[in-house]
């Protein structure tokens, strides 16, 4: 999990006072229930949370102890947790939760979330006895309060909890006279419901089905304001709400662009006014409320930019004083705050950058002091409080690098002692502890060593190549949660072995050949959260419809059976339904417009039915909407705008009507975004730049109020 990503997202928090059946004595804690979400995801997985009570939204005092818990399970985004300030701590005043949040296991100091979060009610109170008196702010009464006992505006709709009032307290008729006195009446005798599924509640409450309709696709171009012009090379942030598209190529270099809402269908073009110059090839990062565009190229290196608001379509120039050189193909990570340029090159490799604060619209030099050589294709991780940067190439192949930390403005050398040898193309991956690097090429060898890099202890430990994989490239990794599997790959001859590290213990374990698919590279390798699915992919001389299951538990391969699996392919499209693996399309000797499902559990491939399924191409694109996968467009033997749904359920194909369907064309995007697929872009013979969105047709379910 992405620690950054994860703080970037929304915490929701609910507070759920539990009530007392009968008066017993009560103890200080109560439950918590809060919502935490990975970018727009709801998060899965384990964090160290602490909480926090403070007496002012801001600033303030702490109130009360704090509440450490680790790890606290996140599952679909959902955690309870119990929380107890100590007595004496909600006399009446307002009071604040503040969070704090890492990654469980992580070694990186807390992350505090803001804003805070306002605690409008005393998590519960009780009273003993039998009250004749008036009730008054935030008290609950075990048993049975009246309306006598209740002062006037005393319970308001802040005092009462959410799900606390039920059908069974509500007297009879109260819901419709609601209704009926806000003109919202419910349905009426012969009234129709429609319904996506059948629905049994329905029929529970009385009403008849009465039969099925069917809606048609749907394409609609979105045409309302004018797109950006054709172009590629351009940079895309989403806001959340918008696609923000600037910059770019086509014959010229562009310095426009424009905001395109979904929701709303609407592109707004952004202001030139104020604009940085034409350019490709620049970074983009979204930092909440701007977009920050920096750098680049336009027959000329660039180190100007600008900080683009949506919400005033306003541009604010990057500021020039202190900004780092002209360059490209340098790396920018956003901190949160700030926005760090690093490397790259111009004229010549580079080992400068800078900070950019858009607060204050000011550049802090990254200092050169202790920072490492000049160098591009390096790996840059972010830790959470350091940037990461190691190996690469310049003149030479690399193997040094150094921490750079934003707040003391400070370099420390990553140490020599220790660091795998020199190489570029390497992998690196951040377990939320250390940096794993693995692999790569040094210009004269392929390589199988490597190293994990804890910055806590600023040390390198060596990963051991007892029993690790010999040298190559282009294999697949897969990472567990525990260990990194590496399998297959080229290294002067193509693989069908691999290894199992796991950093803990600093071993590998060897991915069994018994049983394992033949050499190969550019195949396929899933997760599915128990095994490594391997399929397809080519060994030089042929393609292969060939693979494995690997169980790194078991440390055993199970053939992924080939009776009824797809022909040998490439290009080929694949999605994962969250129990199968559809493959489907592709191209070999010729193109092809056939596929297959593979279900692991069963070890079986069932054959996407030839029976209405789209043309035979490649470069076509493929969504799964929850329930089908969409494909649309590409290249077979000429260009296409058709496609077509399968329902790997009913293993049906239902063809995506052509009828206001966009021109043909490949190489175009394609995102669903929940209830519809909008495609934007592509190539035929041209550059496009028009916006379309798909709404598959669905069967809608009929019922009628007797």
């Amino acid at each position: 999990m992405n620690l950054r990503k994860l703080l970037a997202g929304t915490l929701l928090l609910t507070l759920c006072g539990p009530f007392a059946p009968r008066l017993a004595a009560q103890g200080t804690a109560f439950t918590y229930q809060g919502q935490l979400k990975d970018g727009a995801s709801p998060a899965n997985g384990s964090y160290d949370l602490q909480f926090y009570l403070r007496d002012a939204l801001t600033a303030g005092n702490p109130v009360g102890a704090t509440n450490s818990l680790a790890p606290v399970g996140v599952s679909n985004g959902l955690f309870t947790v119990t929380l107890d300030f100590g007595a004496g701590v909600f006399p009446g005043a307002d009071r604040w939760l503040e969070i704090g949040v890492r990654t469980n296991g992580s070694v990186a100091p807390y992350t505090t979330l803001a804003p805070r979060q306002p605690l409008t009610a005393t998590p519960y109170a009780t009273t003993a006895g039998n009250l004749t008196g008036p009730l008054n702010g935030n008290a609950i009464i075990a048993g049975t309060v009246t309306g006598t006992q209740l002062a006037a505006g005393a319970v308001t709709a802040a005092n009462i909890a959410g799900n606390s009032i039920t059908s069974s307290q509500l007297a009879a008729g109260a819901a419709a006279a609601n209704l009926n006195a806000a003109g919202q009446s419910g349905v009426a005798t012969g009234g129709l419901i429609l319904s996506v599924t059948e629905n049994t509640a329905l029929l529970n409450a009385g009403y008849v089905k009465i039969g099925t309709t069917t809606t048609a696709d749907a394409w609609q171009e979105r045409v309302n304001g004018a797109p950006p012009s054709a172009r590629y090379y351009h940079t895309a942030v989403w806001t959340g709400t918008e696609m923000i598209a600037w910059g770019g190529y086509n014959g010229s270099y562009f310095n426009d662009g424009g905001r395109y809402n979904p929701a709303a269908n609407t592109w707004t073009a952004i202001t030139t006014t104020g604009a940085p110059a034409a350019r490709y090839l620049h970074t983009a990062v979204w930092t909440g409320s701007e977009m920050l565009v920096w750098g680049g190229y336009n027959g000329s290196y660039l180190n100007d930019g600008g900080c683009y608001n949506p919400a005033a379509n306003t541009w604010t120039a990057v500021g020039a004083s202190g900004a780092p050189s002209a360059r490209f193909r340098h790396t920018a990570v956003w901190t949160g705050s700030e926005m760090i340029v690093w490397g790259g090159a111009a004229a010549s490799s580079l080992n400068d950058g800078g900070r950019f604060n858009p607060t204050a619209n000011t550049w802090t030099a990254t200092g050169t002091s202790g920072a490492p050589a000049a160098r591009y294709q390096h790996t840059a991780v972010w830790t959470g409080s350091e940037m990461l940067v190691w190996g690469g190439a310049a003149a030479n192949s690399l193997n040094d690098g150094a921490r750079y930390n934003p707040t003391a403005n400070t370099w420390t050398t990553i140490p020599a002692t220790g660091a795998p040898v020199a190489r570029y193309q390497h992998t690196a991956v951040w377990t939320g502890g250390e940096m794993i690097v693995w692999g790569g090429y040094n210009n004269v060898s392929f390589l199988n060593d490597g190293g994990r890099f804890n910055p806590a202890a600023n040390t390198w430990t060596a990963i051991t190549t007892n029993g690790a994989p010999a040298a190559r490239y282009l294999p697949t990794a897969v990472w567990t949660g525990s260990e990194m599997i590496v399998w297959g790959g080229y290294g002067g001859s193509y693989f069908n072995n691999g290894g199992r590290y796991n950093p803990a213990a600093n071993t590998w374990t060897a991915v069994t050949t018994s049983g394992a698919p033949t050499g190969r590279y550019q195949h396929t390798a899933v997760w599915t959260g128990g095994e490594m699915i391997v399929w397809g992919g080519s060994n030089g001389g042929s393609y292969l419809n060939n693979g494995g299951r690997y169980n790194p538990t078991a440390n055993t391969w199970t053939a992924v059976t080939t009776t009824g699996a797809p022909a040998a392919r490439n290009l080929h499209t694949a999605v994962w339904t969250g129990t199968e693996m559809i493959v489907w399309g592709g191209a070999a000797a010729s193109y092809l417009n056939d596929g297959g499902r593979f279900n692991p559990t069963a070890n079986t491939w069932t054959p996407t039915t030839a029976t209405g399924a789209p043309v035979a191409r490649y470069y076509h694109t493929a969504v799964w909407t929850g329930s089908e996968m969409l494909v649309w467009g590409g290249f077979g033997l000429d260009s296409l705008n058709d496609g077509g749904r399968y329902n790997p359920a009913a293993n049906t194909w239902i063809a995506v009507s052509t009828s206001g369907a966009p021109a043909a064309r490949y190489f175009h995007t394609a995102v669903w975004t929940g209830g519809e697929m909008i495609v934007w872009g592509g190539y035929n013979a041209g550059y496009f730049n028009d916006t379309w969105s798909y709404t598959p047709g669905k069967t809608l379910f009929l019922y009628q109020r007797p």
